[in-house]
């Protein structure tokens, strides 16, 4: 059986830390941060020595006791279950288990999952706009898709649909990474986008002009 670690602080409008000392149960060991953030638990715990570990638990008498953003208390308790440590809140009368198979421990982390999709297509619009279409190229694919490319009678819409992706996010994906991988690489990029553009690749110049009779 592990520790219960209980964290004290009164914000403005939560409960006094004198109301929430009397919902602590006997072994409750007791840190009172006054006004300091729950952020700064584990400096708190590191001052009296104690170092949690799983199987564990934290107690908050109230979530209005903690000064954090909701997405960023979300990433903590989720932080926290992810170690193995059990999180409660007395005043709801909820215990959140580390275990797999715990309702309330799935939900935040879905919920810390969707943040970080949401702030990666803030961050990464151009990678992640796309991602429940179509499959994003990885890196190190590059030599792979060159080689492709270069095969006789490839074109670049060909090698596109192969690879599962429109023919703009192979480009996109050539000017991108050809250019770290060197030189030649942009250059060839660019050059099949000229050779392939209107889905006419490798179909010689007269017949592409000509009209049909």
């Amino acid at each position: 059986m592990g520790r219960t670690v209980a964290y004290l602080s009164e914000c403005q409008g939560s409960a006094t830390i004198d109301d929430q000392k009397a919902c602590l149960g006997p072994d409750d060991y007791v840190i009172v941060a006054d006004r300091q953030s729950f952020n700064k638990l584990g400096d708190l715990l590191a001052r009296h020595g104690i170092k949690l570990t799983a199987g564990d638990r934290i107690k908050v008498y109230d979530l209005s006791c903690i000064t954090l953003s909701t997405t960023t208390l979300i990433r903590t308790m989720t932080k926290m279950l992810s170690r193995g440590i059990a999180f409660e809140i007395v005043s709801a009368g909820i215990v959140i288990e580390p275990r797999a198979d715990d309702k309330l421990h799935a939900l935040l982390g879905a919920l810390d999952g969707h943040y970080g999709y949401l702030h990666g297509l803030k961050t990464h619009p151009i990678e992640t706009a796309s991602r429940g279409r179509r499959r994003i190229l990885d890196p190190d694919q590059l030599p792979q898709i060159r080689a492709k490319l270069d095969a006789p009678g490839a074109t670049a819409t060909d090698v596109a649909r192969e690879l599962g992706v429109a023919r703009s996010t192979l480009f996109n994906f050539l000017d991108r990474y050809g250019r770290d991988r060197g030189a030649e690489g942009g250059e060839q990029s660019e050059q099949r986008r000229s050779d392939d553009a209107g889905d006419q690749g490798h179909v010689p110049e007269g017949k592409a002009n000509q009209r049909p009779a």
